[in-house]
């Protein structure tokens, strides 16, 4: 290892949940490697639980939607400012983790300024805007992927990329029976849990929750389930208890998401990275995407795949049922989770057909394998 990679800052941006708790496992990982490299950035609570010293963090960013972006753009640039700033001040490099709205703007401003620059979870361009290639191609450094197709997707464009696998195998870890998690948190035992997951944004959380707490009102009369409601940790308790007010009756659990995952019989879920680890999980699910029209109408220009969830998309077809937009209704929620419950078949077939996930994401060590390709960049720079 070169003596010159042994201090030094490295800038590392990510600019949602999952982003964080990815970024968090490749910064001890590289740490690992490389124990007196500092970390400072842009993330969440488990960034800095990790050791990273936070700009900004990641509830201040949790824009969703083309509509949202231009409504806090004037904070945006104080974010790449700032960024700026940091990147002048004897950066060995940047590592820009998923988030591609704000991460290819930073990576223009760091290749400008001759800062390398590396890409850990590649923008999904498979999916949309395949222009943004030319930035990838002209800003990127060491690109990082997590699936196994976009190696072939890129080369398919002259960009080397490199697979890790997904950080996510890692993280998720079911060390508890059943029997435990529903002691633990004084839930029956005789009712199939029907899992609620709104999302990991305020927002989406305000937007969804409502009609999701209803349908589920209605299948827990019609099915005897027992609802639950998975938070997101960086919400704030409030925003779920005002939300479910009129349902004293649905529960809800803060830091256990995987486990009220894998224990739900199926789940509602709103459309991002918790879609996959249902997904590897096993748990059928519907997947529900809501954001402003106008947003809508601009992904729908720019948009070239068939679907919405990750799962389906990383699987290549349509396994567990969507709905969007105008059609979040409590009759489509009702009649899609219904179909888990009174029909058994059915939930088996698509309980098999998610197995295949595990294949696509790769084995377990994701974040030691990336951080071991990024500790080699750093020893040849």
């Amino acid at each position: 290892m070169n003596e010159n990679i042994q201090k030094g800052k490295i800038l590392i941006v990510a600019g949602e949940a999952s982003g964080d708790h990815h970024a968090a496992d490749l910064v001890k990982a590289i740490k690992k490697n490389n124990p007196q490299l500092d970390f400072i950035g842009v993330g969440g609570d488990a960034m800095r639980a990790a050791g990273v010293d936070l700009l900004y963090h990641i509830s201040q960013l949790a824009f969703l939607g083309f509509a949202e972006i231009i409504k806090h753009l004037p904070f945006i640039l104080k974010v790449l400012k700032t960024i700026k700033t940091e990147l002048q001040q004897d950066t060995r490099a940047i590592i820009l983790v998923d988030y591609p709205g704000l991460n290819l703007r930073i990576a223009r401003i760091a290749k400008k300024m001759k800062v390398p620059v590396i890409y850990y979870i590649s923008p999904q361009l498979w999916a949309w805007r395949e222009k943004r290639i030319a930035k990838i191609r002209r800003f990127v450094d060491l690109l990082l992927v997590i699936f196994r197709f976009e190696v072939e997707f890129y080369k398919k464009h002259n960009i080397t990329a490199h697979f890790s696998g997904h950080p996510m195998v890692d993280q998720i870890r079911i060390q508890q029976t059943e029997s435990e998690f529903r002691k633990a948190n004084n839930l029956p035992t005789d009712k199939p849990i029907l899992g609620i997951f709104p999302g990991s944004r305020e927002m989406e959380v305000k937007n969804l929750l409502p009609v999701l707490l209803e349908s589920a009102a209605k299948i827990r009369r019609e099915f005897d389930c027992l609802p639950v409601i998975g938070c997101a940790p960086q919400l704030s308790e409030s925003l779920y208890d005002k939300l479910r007010e009129n349902y004293p009756g649905i529960p809800a659990i803060r830091s256990q998401t995987h486990q009220l995952m894998h224990f739900s019989h199926c789940a509602m879920v709103a459309s991002g990275t918790a879609t996959l680890e249902l997904g590897y999980l096993q748990t059928p699910m519907v997947v529900l995407y809501s954001v402003s029209p106008l947003t809508y109408r601009l992904g729908k220009m720019l948009i070239k795949i068939n679907n919405i969830a990750m799962v389906n998309i990383v699987l290549g077809k349509t396994v567990v049922p969507e709905l969007i937009q105008e059609n979040i209704t409590v009759e489509n929620i009702v009649s899609e989770i219904g179909r888990y419950f009174a029909e058994p078949g059915y939930h088996n077939i698509i309980v098999a057909e998610l197995g295949a996930i595990k294949t696509v994401l790769g084995d377990r060590g994701a974040s030691q394998r990336a951080a071991d390709k990024i500790t080699a960049f750093l020893n040849d720079i």
